[in-house]
This record gives structure tokens, C-alpha cells and sequence, in this order.
């Protein structure tokens, strides 16, 4: 819908995919809020926001146990 706004021409039912596939089930005149618009390519899913991981603290750890080889050295 963002496309068709930007482009300057205004949303209508004529140009909304699922009206053009005859997959419409609203009766009203006008656009709906499920408006896609209709390309040769087919439906797309609209854009959304994209997830970046952050990078992964490392700690530094304020105590440890023992290795094997400094409790053996201890006895």
C-alpha cells in the first residue's frame, strides 16, 4: 500500500490483488484494510523489521573451582 501512495495513484479496489483473483470477500466500495496490491509477480508479504543478534558478553568469572590437577597437588 506504501508503493501505491508513493507512486501518487490512489488505492482502489480495482487495483488489490485479491479483488483481481476474485479472492474478495468485502462487500463495501473502496479500499479495505487488507489492500495488497496486485503485481505480476504474485502476493509478497510486506516488509518487515529485520532481527540482528547482539554480540555476546563475556563475562569474567569472579571464582572457579579447582582444575583436577590443582586439587591433586593439594593433597
Amino acid at each position: 500500500m506504501a508503493n501505491a501512495r508513493a507512486q501518487g495513484g490512489k488505492v482502489s479496489c480495482e487495483g488489490c490483488f485479491f479483488k483481481q483473483n476474485m479472492l474478495c470477500a468485502v462487500t463495501d466500495s473502496g479500499p479495505c484494510p487488507t489492500f495488497r496490491p496486485a503485481r505480476p509477480e504474485g502476493l509478497r508479504p510486506p516488509s518487515q523489521m529485520r532481527f540482528n543478534f547482539r554480540q555476546e558478553r563475556r563475562l569474567q568469572v569472579a571464582w572457579a573451582f579447582p582444575s583436577a590437577s590443582e586439587q591433586f597437588a593439594r593433597q
